[in-house]
C-alpha cells in the first residue's frame, strides 16, 4: 500500500471528543457519539489502515489521558479506528508573523502558535509521513483556525459544546475529498524533500535553535559562576562563625577554669597553696605550676561530678527503701 494513500488527521480532544459546556473550563467525560462520528470520518479516509491520528490537544503531554483515549476509542468503535500515533511539539523555534485577531491577542496566539505546530510537525516528519507533506492532511479542532490561511481547505471546526455531531460528518467528507490525490500528494512530497525554501527555512530554525541553546548555556554558565561565588562566600562565613565559634569556647571555658579554681582555693588548702606559690614564680617554673594547678582543679571538678552523681543516686535508693518502707 502507498503512503500517500494515507491521510494524517491532527486531532483537539476537548470541544471535539469532549464536549465542554458553556460557562465551563475543560474537564468532563469523552463522548461516545463524538467518537463514533470520528469513525464515520476515519472510515471515509479509508478506513483505519490509511489513517494516522496526532494529537494537537494538550492531552499529548499527559501519557495517562492518551492511554485514557486510546482505551475510551478501542472500547467504542473496536479495531476501526487507529491509536493515536504521537503529538505536535510544544511550542516551535519561530513564531509565524499573523494580523488576524488584532484586538484579542490571546486568541491570536492560542491559533498562531497551534497551527505552526502542526506545520512545524508536518515538516519535521517528511520521511515518516511522506503524505503530510504532500499536502493529505487535515484538522479537527474547535478553535477556528482557518482565520491563518495555512489551514485552508485542512480544516474541520466544531462547535466546543457539542463536540463532533452527525452534522459534521458531511463537511468533513468535503474536506476529504478536496485533499491532494496519492499520484499528487507523492508529487508534492517529492518536490518538497528538495524545496530550497523549506531547506533554508530548516536552516534558519536549526540556526536560531542553535542561538537560543548557544544563549542558554551562556546563562547556565553565568549562574554556575554565581552559583559558585555565593558558595564561597558561605565557605568563608561558615570558617568565619567556626572561628568564632571556638574562641567564645575557650573564653567560656576559661571562665568556667577561672570560677572553679576560686571556688575550690576557698576549701582546698593544697590549691591554695599552689595559688600562693604561682605569684612568686616566673618563666618555666611558673608554666610547669600553671599545669600542675589545672590537672588539680580538673580532677576536683570530676571529684565533684561524681559525688553529685553518687548523692543522686543515694537519694533515688532512700526514696525507693521510703516506698517499700511504707507498704
Amino acid at each position: 500500500m502507498s503512503r500517500f494513500d494515507r491521510v494524517v488527521i491532527f486531532l483537539d480532544i476537548d470541544g471535539v471528543l469532549l464536549p465542554v459546556p458553556r460557562f465551563t473550563f475543560g474537564g468532563g467525560e469523552l463522548s461516545k457519539q463524538s467518537v463514533l462520528i470520528l469513525q464515520q470520518i476515519v472510515k471515509g479516509c479509508g478506513g483505519r489502515e490509511k489513517v494516522s491520528i496526532i494529537l494537537s490537544s494538550t492531552w499529548r503531554n499527559f501519557p495517562d489521558q492518551v492511554r485514557r483515549l486510546n482505551q475510551f476509542i478501542e472500547k467504542t468503535t473496536g479495531t476501526e479506528v487507529p491509536a493515536v500515533a504521537g503529538g505536535i511539539p510544544n511550542g516551535t523555534p519561530k513564531k509565524t508573523v499573523v494580523t488576524y485577531y488584532p484586538d484579542d491577542p490571546s486568541e491570536q496566539r492560542l491559533v498562531r502558535d497551534r497551527v505552526d505546530e502542526v506545520k512545524r510537525w508536518i515538516h519535521t516528519h517528511m520521511q515518516d509521513y511522506p503524505e503530510a507533506i504532500g499536502g493529505r492532511w487535515f484538522a479537527i479542532d474547535d478553535m477556528q483556525l482557518d482565520v491563518d490561511e495555512r489551514m485552508r481547505g485542512h480544516f474541520l471546526k466544531t462547535e466546543t459544546e457539542t463536540g463532533l455531531t452527525e452534522g459534521d460528518v458531511a463537511r468533513a467528507l468535503d474536506v476529504i475529498a478536496s485533499l491532494p490525490t496519492a499520484e499528487v500528494a507523492a508529487k508534492n512530497a517529492a518536490a518538497a524533500m528538495v524545496d530550497p525554501v523549506l531547506k533554508d527555512e530548516e536552516i534558519d530554525i536549526l540556526e536560531s535553535r542553535c542561538r537560543e541553546l548557544s544563549m542558554t548555556v551562556s546563562q547556565l554558565q553565568e549562574s554556575l559562576r554565581q552559583s559558585q561565588d555565593e558558595v564561597h562566600a558561605l565557605q568563608q562565613q561558615r570558617h568565619e562563625w567556626e572561628r568564632e565559634r571556638k574562641e567564645l569556647t575557650r573564653r567560656l571555658d576559661d571562665v568556667s577554669y577561672r570560677l572553679a579554681v576560686y571556688d575550690f582555693a576557698k576549701k582546698n588548702d593544697v590549691l591554695r597553696a599552689a595559688l600562693a606559690a604561682l605569684e612568686t614564680k616566673k618563666g618555666k617554673e611558673r608554666q610547669e605550676l600553671e599545669k600542675r594547678i589545672k590537672v588539680l582543679v580538673e580532677l576536683l571538678r570530676h571529684k565533684k561530678t561524681l559525688e553529685k552523681a553518687a548523692r543522686k543516686q543515694r537519694k533515688k535508693l532512700n526514696d525507693i527503701n521510703g516506698k517499700e518502707g511504707s507498704k
